[in-house]
């Protein structure tokens, strides 16, 4: 796989990667790290490095472009030092 391939999913799937729950989730966590990082004052890179992932991976994150492992969302709690029910919870409605 070249650096910009997509790993190939199992068309047999297709449907669970479109389900609003699945794109759900991908906005929230994309929403919480985001604000985390900025809260935090780090680059997409220091993030990266904080969370022991590759930078392409955490821009993946933030970019609601990836299927996580439960790994990778433990790294990114360890690297915030939160949580997973704040890195997953709803936004707060204004």
């Amino acid at each position: 796989m070249g650096p910009r391939a997509e790993r190939k999913r199992r068309p047999e799937r297709a449907e669970q990667y479109e389900s609003d729950a699945y794109r759900e989730l991908q906005r929230r966590l994309a929403a919480a790290v985001r604000r985390l990082r900025e809260e935090k004052g780090w680059t997409q890179e220091e993030a990266a490095h904080q969370c022991g992932m590759t930078t392409r991976l955490y821009q993946r994150v933030e970019g609601e472009e990836v299927n996580l492992t439960f790994t990778s969302l433990a790294r990114l709690c360890d690297g915030f030092g939160v949580d997973v029910t704040r890195l997953l919870r709803p936004p707060k409605r204004p």
